[in-house]
């Protein structure tokens, strides 16, 4: 899975969790993605390489 594509499953399970009336919106659902991915990045979860591509799940989630 490419971190474009990360960035968008991420985003979409706050944006598009199935059930329409209930989505959050959309900048609420950027945020939440960026928390999930500085969490991450904070806590240091993976090796080097992971890393790098957690940075450009961000970048690419703040793109969206």
């Amino acid at each position: 899975m490419t971190a474009k594509e990360k960035a968008k499953e991420l985003f979409d399970r706050f944006y598009l969790n199935g059930i329409k009336k209930y989505s959050m919106p959309y900048e609420n659902s950027v945020q939440c993605a960026l928390i999930c991915v500085d969490e991450i990045l904070e806590n240091n979860y993976g090796a080097k390489f992971q890393m790098i591509f957690w940075q450009e799940v961000k970048q690419e989630i703040n793109k969206l």
